[in-house]
């Protein structure tokens, strides 16, 4: 884990930076590895189900367009599994550097990969098929 003089540091650097690189609408996408979809009256319930086994909530992250969580679950000290989910319902995840233990990796997305299988497995029973979308007449 960083120090905390490391740790306060990103906290009044990066954090900033994140947000304004946002508000300047240079991040405005969702990430690209789908999981599949949850009901959105069933958000918190995730939620607090991903915090009860281990996953945290990530602020060291993009905040993606419509995204209203995004949670972490560290795995063997420098890797996580990174889970966001986003107001219509949709979740998103992949595994990466730690940000918290290899900020610089993390930040450059020197590693990044899906890991479907496991968020799919964790969120079983939860994940619905897609909403149909209301078709406006």
């Amino acid at each position: 884990m960083l120090s905390k003089r490391t740790l306060s540091i990103l906290k009044v650097t990066w954090l900033p930076l994140l947000r304004i690189i946002e508000f300047l609408h240079l991040h405005d996408y969702r990430e690209k590895y789908p999981i599949g979809f949850i009901d959105k009256k069933k958000i918190e319930q995730v939620k607090d189900y991903l915090l009860k086994r281990g996953f945290e909530i990530n602020i060291f992250a993009w905040t993606d367009l419509g995204q209203v969580y995004s949670l972490a679950k560290p795995d063997r000290k420098i890797y996580h599994y990174h889970l966001r989910i986003f107001n219509d319902g949709e979740v998103r995840g992949h595994y990466e550097y730690n940000g918290m233990e290899r900020p610089i990796k993390h930040v450059l997305e020197l590693f990044l990969a899906p890991r479907s299988n496991y968020f799919k497995k964790l969120l079983k029973k939860y994940l619905i098929k897609k909403p149909i979308q209301q078709l406006s007449l």
